[in-house]
């Protein structure tokens, strides 16, 4: 029994309408909804945060440095310059943070006004040519923009919950180094006027003088060695949450998208 040209012309045009609308409801309203502000309003919100956060620290980091480096002596330079290594680090995060900030916008513009579309044109081709090819790829290319589409939101959300967890630890980084640096800066000011008065200490005190100076010293060092410390702790913390744990949810997700991709349908 001969099937009818005209029912199939008919089911060939329907489903040809259906994804002509699904990609002009993609370009000029989803997409319209994802690159919206208030869409993305929270996980923005959350980069601004971490911005902050890192911004805070790198500015304590160079005041601690200076103040650290001012101590009588060059006994404490290396701590202070060790700090001020850490520059690039602070910006390395913030520059990965930026990045997130667009791509979470970029993303859903480009899957919504470009991949779904495109995946759309394909089914289209395949209705008039009948190449399987035509309509794998476009099952396939659909797929892969509805996955990019949540893996930079996803890695973003995976990050906030373990960087929430150690926000505690780089808040009192920054109260550790800000009070570690007025701690150097009253006591080296003690030191600077008990120099002053240095002839007063001749005689029986001098001996006292000078081991008191010696211990100020000793007590500055080891509030610089604390700093140092507690900034190398706040950097690992950030990197892990702001640079390692999304390039892992990607690369999960490149996993899954590798996966689909192999499939012979």
């Amino acid at each position: 029994m001969e099937r009818n040209p005209d029912v199939k012309f008919s089911k060939r045009t329907i489903v040809m309408i259906i994804l002509v609308s699904i990609a002009l409801f993609s370009i000029f309203v989803v997409s319209k909804i994802v690159t919206a502000p208030e869409f993305n309003a929270a996980t923005i919100e959350s980069l601004d945060d971490k911005k902050v956060t890192v911004m805070k620290l790198a500015a304590t980091a160079a005041a601690s440095s200076t103040a650290i480096s001012m101590i009588p002596g060059d006994v404490a330079m290396p701590i202070a310059n060790q700090i001020a290594d850490l520059t690039p680090y602070f910006l390395i995060i913030l520059g990965a943070i930026l990045l997130e900030k667009m791509l979470i916008t970029v993303v859903g513009y480009v899957t919504f006004t470009f991949i779904i579309p495109a995946a759309c044109l394909l089914g289209i081709i395949y209705l008039y040519i009948k190449k399987d090819i035509f309509r794998n790829f476009g099952i396939k290319l659909a797929i892969f923009g509805l996955v990019l589409f949540t893996a930079i939101p996803m890695s973003i959300q995976v990050s906030d919950l373990i960087y929430d967890s150690y926000q505690a630890s780089i808040e009192h980084t920054l109260e550790t180094a800000n009070e570690n640096k007025e701690y150097i800066e009253e006591k080296k000011n003690d030191l600077y006027e008990e120099d002053q008065n240095w002839l007063d200490k001749i005689g029986g005190y001098l001996s006292d003088f000078t081991s008191k100076i010696g211990t100020n010293i000793s007590e500055m060092i080891k509030k610089g060695e604390d700093t140092l410390s507690a900034f190398l702790d706040a950097i690992a913390i950030l990197i892990i949450t702001s640079c390692v744990i999304p390039i892992v949810v990607l690369i999960i997700f490149a996993w899954i998208i590798k996966i689909l991709f192999n499939f012979d349908k």
